[in-house]
């Protein structure tokens, strides 16, 4: 039940994370299996995958016309989803003029070993968190190894479960410059500790508290974050969410709150994809006959 709990609202990141983590030479490159749009179109979408902690990761690259280098971006979808689910706002900031590679996270095609329980079940959650957070920074890895994308110049965007892993790669990856973390949540760990069995109360202390975003999240650069909410998340519980905004407080993140659900609006999209245009310093000008955005 504890790590029931754990998908609904935490996620985290540790020094340990970061150590494994480490960023590795340019020379590892994206696997391209080429376009799968329509040539016709003016944004390029590419099958890709690439190399991670213990399999591939798979994702779409979404590259503009041109030859100048330019501003990237990682996209990680909610808990259950895949590399397609923010495709869509990941073409608008590449209209915009930005590299946009979105990925399936491994926590999302991970089968869980049958029958776990216990601390086996606590230490196998943590190591699925940890495999999503070396997988964006591989993600980074392969972003920088490419002509076209400016190594200083590249971003984040996460929903949901995707926000609480940037939540802990805001705490290890420096090469990441702005974090957009949209509808993502977590509490203490002392909740889950609570609720759990007393034989387990210190283990899920010890394990879960390896994963912590409270902890994680306050380590962030500051100025890098922008936190995009709903008031009404039907998904993640209002403490939650206000949570991880206090937890962000010493990187001084942008924090913006939204009439809706848990889903966002355009309200949020339009601001987001002007913070990211800001923040990662997107010229433009817009690619003709591609939408950017609401």
């Amino acid at each position: 039940a504890v790590v029931v709990c754990l998908v609904v609202a935490a996620c985290g990141g540790t020094d340990e994370t970061a150590d494994e983590a480490a960023p590795e030479p340019p020379a590892r490159l994206l696997e391209d299996r080429g376009r799968v749009n329509d040539p016709a179109e003016p944004l390029a979408v590419r099958d890709v995958s690439f190399a991670s902690r213990g399999g591939r990761v798979e994702g779409f690259l979404v590259v503009p016309p041109g030859r100048e280098r330019l501003p990237a971006a990682v996209y990680v979808h909610g808990a259950g989803g895949d590399r397609s689910q923010l495709l869509v706002p990941a073409r608008w900031l590449a209209a915009r003029g930005a590299v946009a590679l979105t990925i399936t996270a491994p926590s999302s095609v991970e089968a869980t070993p049958p029958g776990l329980t216990g601390v086996e079940a606590l230490e196998w959650q943590r190591e699925l968190t940890e495999r999503d957070v070396v997988a964006v920074r591989r993600a980074v890895d392969a972003l920088a190894s490419r002509a076209e994308v400016d190594a200083e110049r590249i971003g984040f965007v996460g929903w949901s479960a995707g926000a609480r892993t940037g939540a802990l790669v805001a705490a290890v990856e420096p090469r990441i410059v702005a974090f957009v973390l949209m509808s993502g949540g977590a509490e203490p760990v002392s909740v889950y500790a609570r609720g759990a069995p007393a034989e387990l109360r210190a283990d899920v202390e010890r394990i879960l508290g390896a994963v912590d975003p409270l902890r994680a999240i306050a380590r962030a650069r500051p100025g890098s974050l922008l936190l995009q909410n709903g008031r009404r998340d039907e998904v993640v519980p209002q403490r939650a969410l206000r949570a991880l905004v206090k937890a962000a407080a010493p990187a001084r993140p942008d924090v913006r709150w939204y009439p809706v659900g848990h889903e966002l609006d355009e309200a949020a999209d339009r601001d987001h994809l002007a913070w990211l245009q800001r923040k990662l310093a997107v010229r433009g000008p817009p690619v003709p006959g591609a939408p950017t955005g609401p």
